[in-house]
């Protein structure tokens, strides 16, 4: 075993975590005594900036985000939603954001060649995020008559609906593809490797509607009839459908043209029937095949449209409890699809989307989980087998966008310190909190005798775990969270905390 990372302290075995507890306790109620807690967060998101002025990106970073102090190795940097444009970066840029965990990202694009060329020159990986919506592809086949659903010219239906695809008609997605593969032969002529591909198409079919496919008898001549059963089947078809496509006419030209590609897109992931990973209205998403990515594309958002479905009138409305709320939200989607890419696909990596806030109605107030809270969720995902994070800063304010990035970039710093266990380590727990339990819970992974454990709670706590079979160990879960490495010795378990 080499040397411990930077900043570990005391070296505790099983039993003298055990005689901690007590003392634990005592402390933590004679400071509650004799000390006034800090001030809790605000339980609202800053006001917009209304027209705000684009963020210099770049500046922020280099002064407001410290340089790593763990190596990060051949892990993916950070990537951001905005960031600071798409123009080709000097060497010393690129090295400085690569210092901080954080790259560039392009779009697929021949324009975008000499940005991708700058980037590999200086060192760092060349990520491809761009997004898709609305009908695309299809009318790329031209005339509606060959993408569109059809109707009677009298007939009584939503002139809108004359303008939607009908799902199964595949033209536009073959000339989509045909335009990727001359793109990527325009990158790959000029000496261009790109390294991942984590895409963000949501268009057609994922929002298809049923009724305007079940009022198209073109349309219904084309799908199976189990499919327009219901609403219900319609849904679990075209998001099965949705997903297949962009596996088909997307990921796989982009790894027919560079083989090592990370492939993935928005909220691709592995549900299960007896594990279903639900979306922010508890809606299960239906089992589908990633085929041609690489890995899966989790969605961890503090959202507004979750809070407002699953909130209930009987929930003290406080800091602690909103905390509560999307510490299970944030875990949920990221938790579920480790455990089915463990038990049915284990060679998928995960790259998931990460946001302390997201709101879609921003004409509406709705309380945002705090800065503390978001950055105890960051902690949780590293040791739940993710292998990278897109971070969706798109906040209404500069102050909200800008502190999504300090935090995610300080979380990964931090769990570089764990780095020989992110890259080899087996998720030990793919439990996570319900919406509104405040005990401990804990993440950690391991290797063969040794682990990393994250544990936290809403009040001090304690939590026994097996790390090994027939091996147990409690450990002190304080307010505010804790962070251990465990060693499996022939009389025990040694724990050693974290500063």
């Amino acid at each position: 075993m080499g040397p411990p990372p930077q900043g570990l302290r005391r070296r505790l075995n099983s039993l003298v975590v055990a005689a901690f507890i007590p003392a634990f306790f005592l402390g933590g109620a004679l400071l509650a005594g004799c000390a006034s807690r800090a001030p809790e967060p605000p339980l609202y998101p800053p006001p917009a900036d209304g027209d705000k002025d684009p963020i210099d990106w770049w500046k922020v970073i280099e002064e407001r985000i410290e340089p790593l102090a763990h190596d990060r190795g051949e892990r993916w940097p950070l990537i951001l939603w905005n960031n600071g444009g798409y123009d080709p970066l000097g060497e010393e840029t690129v090295r400085m954001l690569l210092s901080r965990g954080i790259t560039q990202h392009i779009r697929l694009h021949p324009s975008m060649i000499p940005a991708a060329q700058a980037l590999a020159r200086a060192g760092s990986p060349v990520i491809v995020m761009e997004g898709r919506s609305g009908a695309w592809p299809y009318p790329l086949a031209g005339d509606p008559s060959q993408w569109a659903h059809r109707y009677a010219a009298d007939a009584d239906v939503p002139e809108a609906w004359r303008k939607l695809p009908s799902p199964t008609l595949f033209k536009g997605w073959a000339e989509a593809a045909g335009r990727l593969r001359r793109t990527l032969e325009a990158f790959r002529r000029a000496g261009v490797t790109i390294d991942a591909a984590w895409l963000d198409y949501e268009g057609e079919p994922r929002g298809a509607s049923f009724e305007a496919a079940k009022a198209s008898p073109s349309t219904m001549a084309l799908l199976p009839a189990r499919a327009m059963e219901s609403k219900r089947a319609f849904y679990r078809f075209r998001r099965q459908l949705w997903m297949q496509l962009v596996s088909t006419y997307v990921a796989a030209p982009i790894r027919e043209v560079f083989p090592k590609a990370s492939v993935t897109n928005w909220m691709a992931s592995l549900s299960a029937p007896d594990r279903p990973v639900l979306g922010w209205q508890d809606q299960v998403l239906p089992s589908v095949g990633l085929s041609m990515f690489t890995a899966t594309n989790p969605v961890a958002y503090g959202i507004d449209l979750y809070f407002d479905h699953a909130w209930k009138e009987d929930y003290p409305l406080d800091r602690d409890h909103v905390d509560r709320l999307y510490t299970h939200l944030l875990l949920r989607q990221v938790s579920d699809d480790a455990y089915n890419r463990d038990r049915m696909a284990p060679y998928l990596k995960s790259v998931p989307w990460v946001g302390r806030w997201v709101a879609l109605d921003r004409d509406k107030v709705t309380p945002v989980m705090s800065r503390e809270g978001y950055r105890e969720a960051l902690r949780h995902l590293w040791l739940r087998g993710i292998d990278a994070m897109q971070v969706f800063n798109s906040g209404a304010s500069a102050e909200l966008e800008i502190g999504e990035v300090e935090d995610t970039a300080a979380v990964y710093g931090e769990m570089l310190a764990f780095r020989k266990f992110l890259e080899d380590g087996r998720v030990m727990n793919f439990d996570y909190p319900g919406v509104q339990e405040g005990g401990p819970f804990w993440s950690g992974l391991s290797l063969e005798r040794e682990a990393v454990v994250r544990v936290a709670s809403r009040y001090p706590a304690t939590i026994s775990l097996e790390p090994w079979e027939g091996r147990w160990i409690t450990l002190a879960a304080p307010r505010g969270g804790a962070t251990y490495l465990l060693t499996l010795t022939e009389g025990g378990i040694e724990a050693t905390e974290a500063d």
